[in-house]
């Protein structure tokens, strides 16, 4: 039995092809085939019990925080996305009904819509800063807890149960945990960080946990492991610390993390309030700029804006020198606030400004722990004469060579995923040189950027070595094949190329049956 249906795969697609996997990572260009040939696939998915469905490999990295902490975070691979996408949206209804409501837990409400994503709101973690801040007002002594490593500590058989509570069929539990599995190599603790998906599996997990905190009468509200408590007195928040330590144990043992649980004054957490807050300018020159991105954006923080539609004086607001004093701003100050300067590029990812391109690249290094979303920002940038482009290519290829990317493998994947999105980046030589020598992860986004470049020739020396590699890079080549003489590319996909899984044999079908550009200019 398949307890997916249909639609529930259709809209999958369509969402991971608009939203991506996370936020970290670069967009998969091989989701072009699959919306193309969805029907394909989805028969693929259909004709398979679910369960029975083989999981892919996933890739993990090490992101920067800031300048001295970092996390981990997990990229399921294309097809993984996809069906776990499907199991969450049509299901995750039972678990959102048995959560507590929406003014004590604010964390990934499930309100699945195609432009929105999987959740309600995308400023949820503001509300909750907001919403702690008004309530601390009539309390006495307010608790922060902080739960330690939560996402990494979570048991897959408390997994397990709460799925199965929610009433999730048992094929679609079974294949969740078969995923969850396959990204902890066999250890049945911790579950990916940045998969969409995954948020309301690890909010199912914090249920029992919330429905026992309200039993023991604390007044208390919650974003994913931050927990506030609201106390009569000192006393009664020293007392509750006991008790929500002694939940979190019993519970799933898990425990507080000592260094950011501690017991505030109303004045002093409405100060952390605050500072919480992502939106809260620098200074007046970005609360200026902010103001003309959210008038063009119609308030949201994601909404991309086409140059076409900026009026003239609003578009000159945005001048190199405002923009780079900003980010100056930001960088100057002994301790640099990234979570806030991350807000900014995505801000100006908005709008595709270019004023931050020069100030970005000369401060490369301190700017580390934005380098993913400083990407996403270059590669949203608007206005651009072609040859200027090629400045900018040649400044990113030098950053190959610093330290900084050298020592870390995802700031070489944010980096070079760059020249696989823009024909003007026009730098596949030195990119080739680099191929033998570089990592698999490397190794794929020189793949794509081969395609960018209809490298058509370069891309014909590999199929001999396309069986050695690994998955990842697989689907890139199948999908850069597209671009071969339609009877090179038959004979090679037919006879040379093993796919496993419904994404590979659909995006083998849509590389031969795709026109290469070979045959169509002929």
């Amino acid at each position: 039995m398949n307890s997916l249906n249909k639609q529930s795969i259709e809209w999958a697609i369509e969402f991971t092809e608009k939203h991506s996997d996370g936020d970290l990572f670069p967009k998969i260009l091989e989701f072009e085939a699959i919306s193309k040939y969805k029907n394909y696939f989805i028969d693929l998915v259909l004709k398979q019990q679910l369960a029975e469905i083989g999981t892919m490999p996933s890739r993990r990295f090490i992101v920067p925080k800031d300048e001295v902490s970092y996390r981990q975070a997990t990229q399921l691979h294309p097809q993984d996305t996809i069906l776990a996408s499907a199991i969450i949206y049509q299901f995750g209804k039972g678990i959102e009904s048995r959560r507590l409501s929406k003014d004590k837990v604010l964390s990934y409400r499930f309100k699945p819509e195609i432009e929105d994503g999987l959740y309600s709101s995308k400023t949820a973690w503001n509300d909750f800063w907001t919403t702690v801040h008004k309530k601390s007002t009539s309390s006495s002594a307010i608790l922060y807890c902080d739960i330690a490593d939560f996402y990494n500590q979570i048991y897959h058989h408390v997994v397990e149960n709460q799925l199965r509570e929610s009433f999730l069929p048992e094929d679609a539990i079974k294949y969740l945990i078969k995923l969850l599995t396959s990204t902890t190599a066999g250890v049945s603790r911790g579950v990916p960080i940045g998969p969409h998906s995954i948020h309301l599996i690890a909010e199912a997990t914090l249920i029992p946990i919330d429905n026992s905190l309200t039993t023991h009468g604390l007044e208390f509200c919650r974003y994913a492991d931050d927990i506030v408590i609201f106390c009569e007195s000192d006393s009664a928040a020293r007392s509750a610390l006991s008790q929500v330590a002694s939940v979190l144990d019993q519970q799933q043992r898990l425990m507080l993390q000592r260094h950011k649980t501690k017991i505030y004054s109303p004045k002093e957490f409405q100060k952390k309030c605050n500072s919480m807050i992502e939106d809260r300018p620098i200074d007046k020159n970005e609360a200026r700029l902010l103001g003309i991105i959210k008038k063009y954006s119609g308030g949201s923080p994601y909404q991309a804006i086409t140059y076409e539609s900026i009026q003239e004086n609003d578009w000159a607001q945005f001048s190199e020198e405002t923009v780079s004093r900003i980010i100056t701003e930001y960088i100057s100050k002994k301790e640099i606030d990234f979570i806030r300067l991350r807000w900014f590029y995505r801000r100006l990812s908005q709008i595709g400004h270019p004023g931050a391109l020069k100030i970005s690249i000369q401060n490369i290094e301190i700017l580390g722990p934005c380098l993913a979303t400083i990407c996403t920002y270059f590669a949203s940038i608007q206005s651009i004469e072609p040859g200027e482009w090629r400045q900018i290519g040649n400044d990113l290829i030098d950053l190959l060579d610093t330290e900084l990317i050298i020592k870390n493998e995802f700031f070489r994947l944010s980096l070079l995923s760059l020249f696989s999105k823009n024909q003007y980046i026009n730098h596949f030589t030195m990119l080739v040189r680099r191929f033998q020598n570089s990592d698999q992860f490397a190794r794929r986004e020189i793949l794509l950027s081969g395609l960018q470049n209809n490298a058509v020739d370069w891309l014909r020396e590999l199929k001999e070595t396309a069986q050695h590699m690994d998955p990842w890079q697989k689907i890139a080549f199948i999908f850069c094949v597209s671009t071969l003489p339609n009877d090179e590319k038959k004979h090679f996909l037919k006879l040379k190329v093993n796919c496993n899984g419904p994404f590979e044999k659909t995006l083998s079908k849509w590389s031969l049956e795709n026109p290469s550009r070979m045959d169509t200019e002929s």
